[in-house]
């Protein structure tokens, strides 16, 4: 089947935004895949093992049951936790300055009128872009949260596009932060319902991943009259919670696209003048 363009710019109901993403990402997915395999991939494994390293030499020594060792183990556990996050922050930011370029490229030139030779030199400009948003993000969330839940939620589903506006419009993160909490507003139910469905995809495929390690935890339960200490797990464990880490992090590019849609969604509605009703 000949595969078409798929157009940004227009205004799209709930329904057309998720469809119109998964189809983009299926007529794109060699591309994308290259592109993530050469420039963000390495990252992406690096955090992964990361991730079971803090999991299986760090977490596993934490003793909450002897409250002189927890004291003694908080400032460190805290120091690996700060830096664990932040280099989570800084793969993600990666992953989605990358894949915005990408989708940059492909809304202003068009389908196959560019080549990754030519936007690769964007990759970790936007990516710092995308790594400076993704801070001020997750401080105001983080903020937020700590009054009461809900104005943490009301922040990150406010600002959740300020990533692709900050890439795509580049007017700096001032003005991305503005212009996210206009669309946003104007439909904000809408943002975050699609928002939750990407996340809640994104999920799924991790907790289907992860059906061995919750077999392997409740047979240890079941079976010793000791609780086994992580540390003790096979070798085979820890791959396949890094190959989980590995994908769940890659199909994060699942709520980017949504998001991409949602702003082009957004802008038509709100002040079309700006933005063309067609693609070049």
């Amino acid at each position: 089947m000949e595969q078409k363009e798929i157009r940004f710019r227009k205004q799209r109901d709930l329904g057309v935004i998720i469809s119109d993403s998964f189809d983009f990402l299926k007529q794109e997915s060699q591309a994308l895949l290259r592109m993530i395999g050469i420039y963000v991939l390495p990252f992406i494994v690096l955090y992964a093992g990361a991730q079971v390293y803090f999991q299986r030499n760090v977490l596993s020594q934490f003793d909450l049951s002897n409250p002189e060792s927890l004291m003694a183990d908080i400032g460190p556990f805290y120091l690996n936790l700060f830096m664990f996050m932040f280099f989570g922050l800084f793969v993600q930011s990666l992953l989605v300055g990358t894949y915005y370029s990408y989708l940059e490229a492909y809304i202003k030139h068009g389908k196959g009128n560019f080549k990754l030779a030519d936007i690769s030199p964007n990759f970790f400009s936007n990516s710092f872009l995308a790594l400076g948003a993704n801070l001020i993000f997750v401080i105001i969330v983080f903020f937020g949260a700590m009054m009461f839940i809900v104005p943490g939620l009301y922040f990150a589903n406010t600002l959740s596009l300020i990533v692709f506006i900050l890439i795509f419009e580049k007017k700096g993160i001032g003005d991305a932060m503005s212009r996210s909490w206009k669309l946003v507003n104007s439909s904000w139910w809408n943002t975050l319902l699609l928002n939750l469905i990407a996340l809640i995809i994104v999920y799924v495929v991790g907790l289907v991943l992860s059906i061995p390690s919750m077999i392997m935890g409740i047979s240890s339960t079941i079976f010793s009259s000791e609780m086994t200490n992580p540390t003790d797990y096979p070798n085979w464990f820890w791959v396949l919670n890094g190959i989980s880490s590995v994908v769940t992090t890659t199909l994060l590019i699942i709520p980017f696209t949504f998001q991409a849609f949602q702003y082009f969604n957004l802008s038509e509605r709100n002040d079309p003048t700006t933005t063309p009703t067609q693609q070049k």
